[in-house]
């Protein structure tokens, strides 16, 4: 199995105060990682600076071999690595199809577009039914799905997925997550941030559990679940 991305001894400072301490994690070409852990843990400031919103204040991020540390966001967009944002930041005046237009921006193949515009209206249904109405009138969990779809229309390689769960009622959390191991299947790279624990680590294949800013334990996602620190700490066990 190779490896797709590679964080080697990632630190990430606001200011004076470093949030992410020195971690070390990597996901492998086609599977599912998850990155766990209460909020404030440093799981969001990991993916923005993998993203390139965020730099780093030493380490490495590595994609596909090469070193995408100090790229612009752009740039790394433009190599296959495609975030959505915790909070969906949607573009809630335009129109559902406007959004899903505007997740190619990087793309010149009008065809491909078309074809991945299909795909993403053959896996939520519901935004083909809403296509021209303002995403703003879109109820929570058919903005997160349009946030996934306005990704997946730039073609990533590796999607980062940021707190797809938040804010969402439990029987649309079950239809995102079972949407998100749908697109993974079709071979697409994720890395999950997510603070509902026992859901991101049932479909992860890996998993790390971070605490204030460090890695504290790392293992497959199935054992991650039966492993009695992480019941104690995060399911309530």
């Amino acid at each position: 199995m190779s490896v797709i991305l590679r964080v080697h001894d990632l630190s990430v400072a606001y200011g004076h105060i470093e949030a992410v301490k020195g971690i070390n994690f990597h996901l492998n070409s086609g599977e599912i990682t998850a990155l766990v852990g209460a909020n404030g843990a440093g799981k969001s400031t990991t993916l923005l600076a993998v993203s390139g919103l965020l730099k780093p204040a030493r380490g490495k991020i590595e994609f596909e071999g090469e070193d995408i540390s100090h790229l612009s966001p752009h740039q790394i967009v433009q190599r296959g690595v495609v975030q959505v944002a915790e909070g969906r930041a949607i573009l809630t005046t335009l129109t559902v199809a406007e959004n899903l237009q505007l997740g190619a921006y990087t793309r010149q193949d009008k065809t491909g577009i078309a074809s991945s515009l299909e795909e993403v209206y053959h896996l939520f249904p519901r935004l083909k039914d809403r296509a021209e109405q303002f995403a703003g009138n879109l109820s929570g969990g058919e903005q997160q799905m349009l946030a996934i779809g306005r990704a997946l229309m730039a073609k990533p390689k590796l999607l980062l997925l940021d707190e797809p769960s938040m804010g969402l009622a439990p029987l649309m959390v079950q239809e995102i997550f079972r949407t998100v191991v749908e697109i993974n299947r079709a071979g697409l790279s994720i890395l999950l941030v997510e603070q509902n624990v026992r859901q991101a680590l049932k479909i992860a294949r890996h998993g790390y559990v971070i605490e204030t800013g460090k890695v504290v334990l790392t293992d497959s996602g199935e054992n991650l679940l039966a492993n009695p620190q992480v019941e104690a700490a995060y399911l309530g066990g």
